[in-house]
């Protein structure tokens, strides 16, 4: 998926407090044979959920690719080795590597073994068929992974870019970014990243995703890391008459804007409940 130089389509899901495997998967449906692949999110928010490797195994099962969330805030060395272990065998081998939302001081306490950038590494030595202590996997196999980041921060502060370049140097084969409305900002980090000359074999994917209404973006921007939607947007949604309709075509004309932008190779759909949002957004353009 990463090799092609198609533009790719991505999308997210968030397993439900439930013992319901089955209703969990069955939130994908409408992706299934749309979408390129789907994130399942790794306890988002540090609110524990059913268990994201289970619900994307039951994923890749009914036919969508999956690209496993995984964060060094709840495990240490030997559970993060598990879990991906437990990933290549039932045929997974994306995985965003991330550091993970941190809880508050009175929060459930974490581990923080690992960031973002040690998970990369630690998919690398994996990838290379051992485990950190150079144990031997029977059957390796190779973990394509990934890095998140922020187009506001990569315009704003100097080290922002040397930063990605070295996550990339580390083993990451794709990023995807943060939330983005703003064609302006992507043209501007897409001429970034194509002047700095080390993403021609990496594919970057930008967030948005399908905003249901001005009360939600608002809520969004002020409460999630990274969020940024300008009030020319809520505006839009607040105005309209289908702010369901209006946020799916906010995406759409954003999309065929930046498909032909130079290191931009794709669009990654998130957002609560967002599915059959994104499975609309996406068939528009296949």
């Amino acid at each position: 998926m990463f090799s092609t130089n198609d533009f790719i389509f991505t999308s997210e899901t968030t397993p439900d407090v439930t013992t319901d495997l089955v209703g969990c998967v069955s939130q994908v449906e409408e992706l299934i044979g749309v979408a390129d692949a789907i994130n399942v999110t790794d306890s988002p928010n540090c609110k524990s959920r059913l268990n994201s490797l289970l619900v994307a195994s039951e994923i890749k099962r009914s036919g969508l690719d999956v690209i496993l969330q995984l964060t060094g805030r709840d495990r240490n060395q030997i559970a993060l080795e598990s879990v991906l272990l437990g990933a290549l065998s039932v045929g997974i081998n994306k995985v965003l590597c991330l550091s993970g939302d941190q809880p508050d001081k009175n929060g459930p306490a974490v581990v923080n073994e690992f960031n973002g950038n040690g998970l990369i590494e630690l998919c690398k030595v994996i990838s290379g068929g051992t485990l950190s202590d150079g144990t031997a996997i029977k059957n390796p196999l190779p973990i394509y992974s990934g890095a998140a980041d922020d187009l506001y921060a990569q315009l704003s502060k100097p080290d922002a870019l040397d930063k990605l370049v070295s996550k990339l140097e580390q083993g990451a084969s794709f990023v995807q970014t943060q939330y983005c409305f703003d064609y302006d900002v992507i043209k501007q980090y897409s001429e970034r990243l194509n002047d700095e000359g080390s993403f021609n074999n990496c594919k970057v994917i930008v967030g948005m995703g399908p905003l249901k209404s001005a009360k939600q973006g608002d809520w969004m921007r002020k409460n999630l890391w990274g969020v940024n939607i300008s009030d020319e947007i809520l505006l839009r949604l607040e105005e309209s008459k289908s702010p369901v309709e209006t946020g799916e075509e906010i995406c759409q004309e954003l999309i065929e804007k930046i498909m032909q932008l130079p290191c931009i190779g794709g669009v990654h759909l998130m957002g609560p409940n967002c599915e059959k949002g994104s499975a609309r957004i996406i068939s528009h353009f296949k």
